[in-house]
Order: structure tokens, then C-alpha cells, then sequence
């Protein structure tokens, strides 16, 4: 499949559970829309209405899934996800930011369950029509940590401490394999503005020249209650 080149750029943020992505992106998000950065906001899986319907069967515990059907499902969801909706925004010239992408598969189902990476890589291109993140966030947690930190445990939190394990450890591999477009970044429990500090430098860092016609060259870091304040 040709790997395709459109104005947007795709980022997302990815990590095990109980680790602050949605916050995180929240933030982010929230500093985009300050900037006036032409933006949209999805999750995987969901984002559109097919998408959020898959969603509900992965994520009901009760339903107890073979690994193959949750890769299926995952996959069948991104696909919806971008061609209604991701696709669309990137040729517009949108940020699409993202809260989990195909990483997030190849963390659980691939280094989780087991099922063999490459024909995750295969599947993921197929379902995102070739196009990979721009910028790639992880948050590397500590699975117990994570784990106690959730409220209402789903499916997969639901699959116990030895596997969120596996994952952790291959999200900090799927980081260590493209370094040009992935960082981990330390989950700091109570530092949250911290945290954002960091996903900002490197997100404005990757796409300094796209954000330049939006953002001033020194940027702007978070403090006291995530309020943004010029460096």
C-alpha cells in the first residue's frame, strides 16, 4: 500500500492503563484550540458512530472475546474511524489527534496475546490507508500503579497484572523502534502540568514548521492549573 502524504499531521497518545492519556490529550487539545490550530480530537477505538458501536462489544468484559475477534474488531473500528472521519481532517490540513492508534494493537494484542506483530503491522496499514503518526506520545506507567489507579475496570484491564506487563514492555519497544516520531515520557503521578510540559516541547519540536504559522518559535509551557504562560 503507497504511503500517503496529506497536509495534516496525526498525533497520538498512547500507554498502558490508568496512565492520564485522555487528560493528557484533553490539554493538548486545549492548547491547539488556544493556538488556533485547525484541529480535530478522536479515540480508538471510537470517533464515529460504527466505531462507538465496536467499541461497546471490546471493551464488555462479559463477553469474554477470542484474541483473533478483539484484533478483528480493533481493526474493523480504525478502518470506520478513518475514512469517515481521520482522513477527511488530515486533507483539510487538520492535526488529528488521537487518544490510542494501531500502537496501542500492537502493545495489547500483539505483545499482550501474543498474536504474531507482523500481520499486525499488515493490518494496521490496511485499516489507516498506509498512514502512520507524525508524533507518537507514550506514557510509561507502571502496571500496578496504572491498574490501582482504575476506577471502572473494562475487558482489558480486567486481564490482570502479568499481562499489562507484557504490554508495558512492548510499548517501550514499538518506542525504541521509531525513535524519529516516538517518545516515552515518564508517568509522574500528581504532575500532570509537568507531563503536558513535555508532550508540548516535543510535539512542537517534530512539527516545528507546520506550527510555526500558528505558534511563536518559544512556545509556551503550562503551569499553576494548566494555564498556559509564555516561557
Amino acid at each position: 500500500m503507497p504511503i500517503l502524504n496529506y497536509p495534516g499531521k496525526y498525533i497520538v497518545i498512547e500507554g498502558g492503563e490508568g496512565c492520564g492519556k485522555s487528560k493528557q490529550a484533553d490539554l493538548l487539545e486545549q492548547y491547539f484550540n488556544e493556538k488556533k490550530v485547525p484541529n480535530i480530537r478522536v479515540r480508538e477505538p471510537g470517533g464515529v458512530p460504527s466505531a462507538e458501536s465496536i467499541r461497546k462489544i471490546v471493551k464488555d468484559k462479559s463477553l469474554s472475546l477470542e484474541h483473533i475477534t478483539e484484533l478483528f474488531l480493533f481493526e474493523a473500528a480504525r478502518t470506520e474511524l478513518f475514512a469517515k472521519k481521520s482522513i477527511p481532517a488530515l486533507k483539510e490540513g487538520k492535526i488529528v489527534l488521537s487518544d490510542r492508534s494501531g500502537d496501542a494493537t500492537k502493545a495489547y494484542q500483539g505483545y499482550g496475546d501474543g498474536i504474531d506483530q507482523h500481520w499486525i503491522n499488515w493490518m494496521n496499514m490496511q485499516a489507516t490507508f498506509g498512514i502512520s503518526p507524525d508524533v507518537a506520545i507514550i506514557i510509561d506507567i507502571n502496571p500496578e500503579v496504572g491498574l490501582a489507579r482504575e476506577t471502572h475496570p473494562d475487558a482489558f484491564a480486567a486481564k490482570g497484572l502479568e499481562y499489562h506487563k507484557r504490554v508495558n514492555e512492548g510499548y517501550r519497544k514499538i518506542a525504541q523502534e521509531h525513535l524519529d516520531t516516538h517518545i516515552l515520557i515518564k508517568y509522574q503521578d500528581g504532575s500532570i502540568d509537568s507531563m503536558q510540559n513535555l508532550i508540548r516541547a516535543h510535539v512542537n519540536t517534530k512539527l516545528k514548521k507546520f506550527l510555526s504559522q500558528y505558534i511563536p518559535s518559544n512556545g509556551y509551557v503550562v503551569e499553576n492549573n494548566s494555564q498556559p504562560k509564555k516561557q
